[in-house]
């Protein structure tokens, strides 16, 4: 295959496009993912909530203190007790940027896809390209 050149760099995302590695941890869970659909129809106490899930009041609760640590919910004291709701700014801001990081990779997927293919990328097409002075790779 002939030499191209130094790789392109793939670009280091700006601060506003990164999401905090605690919301993505939070969101990996399938437990807590459960807890975040079923916030999202209705807020409720630990204790409701608990009751449609495959896990103890205790452990909802831990859940609930990992979620609302990376701002994806918070907790408000009213006459009946404690009640958690979804933050959706923090839902929504986490959703854009995930949405920018997959059109970033899409882009990227693109030219690669293209460059097997021995498309043009980028004004070089494949007999424009310099050969390697050391020759063919192995095999």
């Amino acid at each position: 295959m002939p030499w191209r050149g130094p790789a392109r760099s793939v670009p280091v995302p700006e601060p506003a496009d990164m999401v905090r590695t605690d919301v993505l941890k939070a969101l990996a869970d399938p437990v807590r993912l459960q807890i975040m659909d079923r916030l999202a129809a209705q807020p409720c106490g630990v204790s409701e909530l608990s009751r449609s899930l495959p896990i103890t009041r205790q452990g909802t609760a831990k859940h609930l203190t990992v979620l609302r640590r990376a701002g994806l919910v918070r907790s408000d004291h009213g006459p009946s007790g404690e009640s958690y709701r979804v933050v959706p700014a923090r839902v929504d801001e986490t959703a854009r940027t995930l949405a920018r990081a997959a059109d970033r990779w899409t882009t990227q997927l693109s030219l690669l896809k293209a460059a097997a293919e021995g498309g043009r990328v980028d004004g070089v097409q494949d007999d424009d390209a310099v050969e390697d002075p050391d020759g063919p790779a192995p095999r």
